[in-house]
């Protein structure tokens, strides 16, 4: 069950119904000589990059596309997280399936499944193969970062790497940025666009990104995960601030 702190209710729509915001804004071509070049990080079983800086769109206020997503397309194993560009929504690719989340002008929750759109900020992986951990049952999301650092160090994930889990979440606290063009930089305008929802004993896929070296580029101050969400039937996303899980979840790591 979704629950608002600000909304109730959620659509979703397929295709290219984002182009008419894309019209209005700076997107990067494919190929384009002005696209930021993404860093990388290539390890055993996964391929890792990252474009842009957390920091440096919420501090400067330089809201602006550095990546088109689709170059993305068409790349089953994909997963990726991120805002749109000018902070205006939540970007979740899972199995090369994307979501923009957006909360629209009648108050609702928007989700396309489309990969036209740009992002200020962006990180994402290739993953041939998964291997499952069981999870324990975990009532906070300091607990889950925790447990995803210890499990990824058991495997021998020693640098940044994804991850999913999978299961029925007892609850996900979660938001979605909404900003405006004349919403000011810094952290105090930034907390005031993020819309916050709840979502409570529904079947989702979270996906994320840990890293004890990249706060401020993809994993935000003050944490090492990175993490969204997608429900199973993709009508529901957005940016995981808290978790509580439980019984029966799986954690999901790139095996080598």
């Amino acid at each position: 069950m979704l629950t608002r702190r600000q909304v109730l209710q959620t659509t979703v729509v397929t295709g290219c119904v984002a182009c008419a915001v894309l019209a209005s804004n700076r997107v990067f071509a494919a190929g384009s000589p002005d696209a930021s070049v993404p860093s990388s990080i290539n390890d055993a079983g996964y391929s890792l990059w990252f474009v842009g800086s957390q920091r440096q769109t919420i501090m400067t206020g330089d809201r602006t596309a550095q990546f088109d997503l689709r170059n993305l397309s068409g790349r089953p194993h994909l997963c990726g997280i991120g805002p749109i560009q000018g902070l205006t929504g939540e970007v979740t690719i899972l199995d090369g399936r994307p979501a923009l989340a957006r909360v629209g002008a009648d108050h609702l929750v928007h989700v396309t499944e489309s990969f036209e759109a740009g992002v200020p900020f962006f990180v994402w992986a290739d993953v041939a193969n998964w291997q499952t951990v069981d999870m324990p049952e975990l009532p906070t999301y300091a607990e889950v970062e925790r447990f995803v650092g210890q499990a990824g160090a058991k495997a021998g994930l020693t640098r940044a790497f994804p991850f999913v889990i999978r299961g029925r979440p007892e609850l996900i606290d979660f938001h979605i940025v909404n900003a405006r063009p004349d919403t000011p930089p810094g952290m105090a305008a930034h907390q005031k666009i993020q819309i916050s929802f709840e979502l409570r004993g529904e079947d989702a896929k979270l996906v994320g990104f840990w890293s004890s070296q990249h706060q401020g580029v993809f994993t935000p101050m003050g944490t090492n995960i990175h993490t969204h969400f997608q429900t199973v039937d993709n009508k529901v996303s957005g940016h995981v601030q808290g978790l509580k899980a439980g019984q029966g979840m799986t954690l999901n790591l790139p095996k080598g």
